[in-house]
């Protein structure tokens, strides 16, 4: 997948530093990362990120902040407004797994990065979260979803979705992500369900 980049800067050296700095963040995490590395990978000088970003947080935090908040704007037009539980779940782990096959790399820095380094931004975005806990309130409105704490029940479907990803990442799954994400959306349906 191409990194999203202001349409002003697509001419410079920026998309070649971002995939840099991305592969280098992947790799050894953000703060082992330095700016000598990344340029390195990217064939260019260290104030070429400079002209930029004012440091290797600020590229991270942008990264981060850009490409998650297009892997949720993605998930959330697909969403089906008037989907069931089981169609809205199966729609948001699909987008999810085919986000991851197009670019795991990218992925894996939205999902590794968040509970490390950039925890703690200030600058906020949509998340998977949200969109999970926009899927169980309607779900629970039309008498869909168990009647249990929504942001618990959130946290166990999000850890169901990351988890198979980070498995993925770390070889334990093999394959494309997309042909598990019916199995996956139905485990999902399965704990989040009102039962019958």
């Amino acid at each position: 997948m191409e990194l999203i980049v202001d349409e002003k800067k697509r001419g410079t050296k920026l998309p070649i530093i971002l995939r840099a700095a991305l592969e280098c963040f992947t790799a050894k995490g953000i703060h082992a990362t330095t700016t000598k590395e990344i340029a390195d990978r990217a064939g260019v000088s260290e104030g070429a990120i400079y002209r930029h970003y004012a440091g290797k947080q600020a590229l991270a935090e942008d990264l981060y902040i850009t490409h998650l908040d297009y892997m949720t704007s993605l998930l959330e037009k697909r969403m089906p407004a008037e989907g069931s539980l089981r169609e809205k779940l199966f729609t948001l782990v699909e987008g999810c797994f085919r986000f991851f096959d197009e670019d795991p790399a990218l992925f894996s820095y939205l999902i590794l990065s968040e509970h490390s380094e950039l925890g703690k931004t200030t600058r906020k975005v949509r998340h998977i979260r949200h969109l999970i806990l926009d899927i169980l309130n309607d779900g629970r409105s039309r008498g869909e979803v168990r009647d249990t704490d929504l942001e618990v029940l959130s946290a166990c479907l999000i850890g169901m979705i990351i988890r198979v990803a980070v498995f993925r990442i770390y070889g334990l799954v093999e394959g494309k992500m997309v042909a598990l994400a019916p199995e996956v959306a139905e485990a999902c349906c399965r704990v989040a369900a009102k039962e019958a």
